[in-house]
């Protein structure tokens, strides 16, 4: 979507906290460059938002608050609380819309939008020589529509539904992906996870600034969904708060059952009695008689994934190049953070 495409869109569907961000963005003008001060502004509410639940990084991440805060003069700085609390007006005035819909009926239409991205590409902030466009909400909504099929029956299945986004920008499909789950009768925030992995540090703090905002228990890698580098990770509250952590590592053990079990099966049809099934009805025959299926997962840095076993998404190739780094923390081999209260 180009500038004026975007110009034109949110002089139709912003609302009037959206407009009155982007008049304050705009303010900064005179002496500071609008992307830097809108990188900033997302930076340091991601890092505010981080530093109130999740500790790891608590000291590393203040002191890059506090860096950021000394670029700018004291009625500068002033001005960013405001812009939060007009980017939280905003989720809350659509929010509302929902909840007047679904007073009476299922909404029909997308109430959530992707607040940040529209605002950041109405002001001409997308990187055109990278070909970074942000998919327009509405076309993201469709397609969440499309590709969600039975929310309820996935969810009574499996206890939740999980959103890979390898390219999330500002997080607008993975809101849209909420808002379908939402229209369809499901509280996203307790049936929906999502990873999503951008190589843009701006777009990855977007994504965690509005996921934390409309509580969507999500990872958000900064990283590089080709060569499947990282830099940093983030855990929204909602991850942390509800959690996820253990929600996911049950719901692997449980799909690591399932797939020994249908190889079990599979091997009494065939009487294939190769050594790789003689050897999964082995492992599977030891979980019955213990009555509880044990995920043994290696504790060092090199191993992320059960041995014998390769990663079979593109959130468990993360979850493994994670424990590859200086620090031994992945995805579901952290401690809760609650733990650290």
């Amino acid at each position: 979507m180009s500038r004026n495409s975007a110009q034109r869109k949110h002089d139709l569907t912003a609302d009037s906290a959206q407009k009155e961000l982007v008049k304050l963005i705009q303010s900064f003008s005179y002496g500071h460059h609008l992307h830097t001060v809108f990188s900033d502004f997302v930076e340091m509410n991601a890092l505010a938002i981080s530093n109130s639940v999740d500790r790891a990084l608590f000291e590393a991440r203040e002191k890059r608050y506090l860096d950021i805060v000394g670029k700018y003069k004291r009625e500068e700085v002033e001005r960013f609380p405001q812009m939060l609390g007009l980017l939280v007006e905003s989720f809350e005035q659509r929010v509302a819309v929902i909840r007047k819909e679904t007073a009476g009926s299922l909404p029909v239409s997308g109430g959530l939008t992707d607040v940040l991205g529209e605002t950041y590409m109405m002001l001409g902030l997308g990187n055109d020589r990278a070909g970074q466009f942000f998919t327009p909400y509405s076309v993201s909504r469709m397609m969440s529509m499309m590709l969600m099929g039975d929310v309820g029956a996935e969810v009574e299945r499996r206890g939740f539904i999980r959103v890979h986004e390898p390219a999330c920008g500002a997080g607008g499909m993975v809101i849209a992906a909420a808002d379908s789950i939402l229209a369809a009768g499901q509280n996203y925030q307790q049936t929906m996870h999502a990873t999503c992995i951008d190589i843009d540090p701006c777009c990855v703090h977007m994504t965690y600034v509005q996921l934390s905002l409309l509580h969507i228990p999500a990872t958000v890698v900064h990283g590089n969904a080709l060569s499947m580098e990282v830099w940093g990770t983030w855990y929204t509250p909602a991850h942390i708060l509800g959690g996820w952590t253990f929600k996911l590592r049950r719901r692997l053990e449980a799909d690591l059952l399932r797939a020994a079990v249908a190889v079990k099966q599979q091997s009494e049809v065939d009487q294939a009695e190769t050594p790789a099934v003689v050897a999964e009805a082995a492992a599977v025959a030891e979980a019955e008689a213990s009555d509880v299926a044990v995920l043994e997962r290696e504790t060092s840095a090199t191993t992320a994934a059960p041995a014998g076993r390769e990663a079979t998404s593109l959130a468990e190739l993360f979850e493994q190049s994670l424990a590859s780094g200086t620090r031994d923390r992945t995805v579901f081999d952290t401690i809760d953070q609650l733990t650290l209260f």
